[in-house]
């Protein structure tokens, strides 16, 4: 009946520099003094990660085949009526307050991070081969906004559990070193750690949408609409 695309983007934006070396990771520790003024004067560590709504766009400019052209069923005798696309976009804004001193060379601080999740576009697509308001065209879209809901709930899912990890993973440590060092440090760690997890979430993400997806669900078509979809497929074998 239909077919999900996924598009992974993950733009990682820096909107300010802030060290992310702990104490002990540097050459040249800093003062216990300077590291007591960091701990009780830096403000703690706060972490949010939000999603923004996922407008839907709709499509209905493609035929059977272009639809199949994009994403081909693993059934091989289905055909492709309807088609969800997204593109999971991701940026990181890193605005952390830093403390500096002039017999220090390791300025230091606490993050402040605000993550934002994304899926846009959300695109969906009915093959143009059913017209707009019949009950075929209804019958496919409401399987399709189906998959808009999946990619939804996962997203605001994905958020919750990005954000218990992200707490847990910096906690209120005070971190040290130049705005250099947390450039490399701050997109090794987005890029060993947070990309993988992403992935799998999607990974994840397809698995559900496999369970809309049902040769029970294929079977339905041929019935739904006084067999309206049934005759429009048995035309194009």
């Amino acid at each position: 009946l239909c077919g999900v695309i996924v598009f992974m983007h993950l733009p990682f934006t820096l909107l300010c520099a802030a060290p992310l070396l702990s104490a002990a990771a540097l050459a040249q520790s800093p003062s216990a003094r300077w590291q007591a003024v960091c701990e009780t004067q830096l403000p703690a560590t706060t972490i949010e990660v939000k999603t923004e709504p996922a407008p839907v766009r709709y499509r209905r400019d493609r035929s059977v085949a272009d639809l199949m052209q994009l994403q081909r069923l693993p059934q091989g005798n289905a055909f492709t009526l309807g088609l969800t696309e997204m593109k999971l976009g991701t940026r990181i804004a890193y605005r952390s307050p830093t403390l500096t001193h002039p017999r220090e060379k390791a300025i230091c601080t606490r993050p402040n991070i605000v993550v934002t999740l994304s899926l846009d576009p959300h695109v969906v697509s009915v093959a143009d081969e059913f017209e707009e308001g019949s009950c075929a065209h209804r019958h496919i879209l409401a399987h399709e906004m189906r998959h808009v809901q999946v990619n939804q709930l996962t997203l605001d899912n994905t958020a919750e559990r990005m954000r218990e990890g992200l707490k847990e993973s910096f906690g209120n440590k005070v971190y040290y070193g130049s705005a250099a060092e947390l450039q490399e440090r701050l997109t090794r760690h987005i890029r060993d750690q947070w990309l993988p997890w992403v992935d799998a979430q999607m990974k994840h993400t397809l698995q559900r949408h496999r369970e809309i997806d049902t040769p029970e669900e294929y079977a339905r078509n041929r019935t739904v609409c006084g067999g309206e979809i049934a005759r429009s497929l048995d035309a194009m074998r």
